[in-house]
């Protein structure tokens, strides 16, 4: 058995070994000092953060973890990154990054800054009810794909499905995402496929985590918690997908996290985050919109109890309302050459959208006082923060929805997980577990995989614990990863932050599933194996 590890060992770093990318001058250091702060997770972090610049897919962990890069590098000691903070300056030469996001130093320098920064939320939930980054606050009753959120480096972008409740509400049915190359979605109904027992899909490949994290090609992890699913990005920022109902049917709440630090770096539904709430809803082709944006909330809605002020808060919220369904929204709607959804052959992003709804503009100003106030009784109850109030009573008053707080994601903690020392490395895949690369019977799999050869959407599920086969099929988004790595559902990031997708793509090659990791503990404590 002894033998059997060190072998697993030794090939583990015959792999990394034979395809690291030689780091560049400028990185050449830092790389040297993550080996020295530890020579199996640091070796894999430099390794990472190599091919995340070259998006390439990253080395296999070689660590009981599940962390990403960002947070690998986060558990490393507030002194020692400080230190690194000065070694970026020193061989960098710049105090900024973000024009220099796509080489190895300049991605590290972004995510050694982000370990230093506080995280900011923005929000889409109900019937969708909007809280940017910047704290602005407001209804958005359309239907259709939108861009919720998205970098200007092209390594992270969210956008929404939003569909019909009935006339006059919608619900978000759907999440696509880009995380840094690889493209997750999550479906609540309308699945893209007839495979119904999961509702996640890598690069167009049906996978699911039963209970485990699962791995994502480009150093993404994904997490379940309950009925949340986390997807933490490589470079740190954080989506977490609230699964959700109203009578029959599914929906959920999206709760997008990113640092503070990256000022003006965002656009999208959820604003720039650069500090002004005021400029978030502004049209970007100079469209006129409403100026009583400032004078009027969500949150504070409720309290307009006399007639007259109802009438008046009714009016103006309708009018921005309007503004906000008709004009900042095409602002922000995807097209065939921008969505990152897949779609069942003979539809696009055209099927999802309807730019007559709604019917009618509704808000909490049109409800009775009493109906108002009991939600609003029940969205305090539940612990509702004010800047979410309006949109908990509209919810709860007109859709019977139960009140929810904002979820925190499933993220490690520097403060609470310990790094034992790892004496030799091992293979931590979506095809093994740490200790001996064994293969338990409840590892996150790809299913619903296709014959070889066939450009078909999988239409069955494979069997639990079976591999499948590496396809030969094209695929609408092809992959550029480590050539002797297994076959993975890939999806290639274009140069520009804007993403080709043919209106009815075909099926994507079928992958090979990288295996679950250890589950990780409510307190992320670690043991290395000696």
């Amino acid at each position: 058995m002894k033998k059997s590890v060190l072998f697993l060992a030794g090939i583990c770093l015959l792999f990394n070994n034979a395809f690291a990318q030689a780091p560049s001058a400028a990185f050449a250091p830092i790389k040297d000092h993550l080996e020295r702060w530890d020579d199996i997770r640091g070796a894999w972090l430099a390794a990472a953060i190599q091919a995340l610049a070259l998006n390439k897919q990253v080395p296999d962990r070689t660590f009981p973890e599940d962390f990403t890069p960002y947070e690998m590098l986060s558990m490393i000691p507030a002194k020692e990154r400080q230190d690194l903070r000065q070694m970026v300056l020193e061989n960098q030469r710049v105090a900024t990054t973000s024009s220099n996001s796509t080489t190895d130093i300049g991605l590290f320098a972004s995510m050694l800054e982000h370990s230093f920064c506080s995280r900011t939320f923005g929000r889409s939930y109900g019937d969708p009810h909007l809280k940017s980054y910047d704290r602005a606050t407001y209804s958005f009753q359309t239907v259709g794909e939108f861009v919720l959120s998205k970098s200007t480096n092209g390594l992270f972008e969210v956008q929404t499905r939003q569909r019909a409740q009935d006339d006059n509400f919608s619900l978000n049915a759907a999440v696509a995402m880009n995380v840094a190359g690889d493209r997750l979605c999550f479906y609540a109904g309308d699945k893209p496929d007839d495979i119904q027992q999961t509702p996640l899909r890598l690069n167009g490949q049906a996978i699911q985590l039963q209970g485990r994290s699962y791995y994502l090609p480009h150093g993404g992890v994904v997490r379940l918690d309950g009925r949340n699913y986390t997807i933490a990005w490589p470079t740190g920022e954080t989506t977490v997908v609230d699964v959700r109902n109203s009578g029959a049917r599914g929906f959920v709440n999206v709760t997008v996290g990113i640092f503070d630090c990256d000022r003006n770096l965002y656009e999208g539904l959820l604003g720039n985050n650069n500090g002004f709430a005021d400029d978030d809803f502004n049209s970007r082709t100079n469209m006129p919109r409403p100026n009583n944006i400032a004078a009027l909330s969500l949150a504070s809605a409720y309290a307009f109890d006399s007639r007259e002020a109802s009438q008046i808060n009714n009016l103006a919220e309708q009018e921005f309302q309007a503004y906000l369904a008709k004009n900042f929204a095409e602002d922000w709607r995807v097209t065939d050459l921008t969505t990152l959804f897949d779609y069942r052959p003979g539809t696009t992003t055209a099927s999802y959208t309807d730019r007559s709804f709604p019917r009618i503009y509704m808000n909490v100003s049109q409800m009775n006082a009493q109906s108002r106030e009991q939600a609003r009784q029940r969205c305090l109850q539940m612990g509702v923060p004010s800047d979410e109030m309006g949109g908990c009573i509209f919810d709860q008053g007109y859709l019977n929805i139960p009140p929810n707080v904002p979820p925190t994601p499933n993220i490690p903690s520097p403060t609470t997980s310990v790094l034992n020392k790892v004496e030799r490395p091992a293979l931590n895949n979506n095809a093994h577990t740490f200790s001996e690369g064994k293969y338990p019977n409840d590892r996150p799999q790809t299913i619903g995989t296709k014959p070889e050869g066939t450009t078909e959407k999988p239409q069955t599920v494979s069997k639990e614990a079976t591999e499948p086969k590496p396809s030969h099929s094209t695929t609408p988004r092809p992959s550029s990863t480590f050539d002797s790595k297994p076959s993975t559902p890939s999806y290639t990031k274009p140069s520009t932050p804007s993403y080709s997708k043919p209106s009815t793509p075909s099926a994507p090659a079928a992958p090979r599933p990288s295996a679950p990791v250890t589950p990780k503990p409510s307190v992320p404590t670690t043991k290395g194996k000696g």
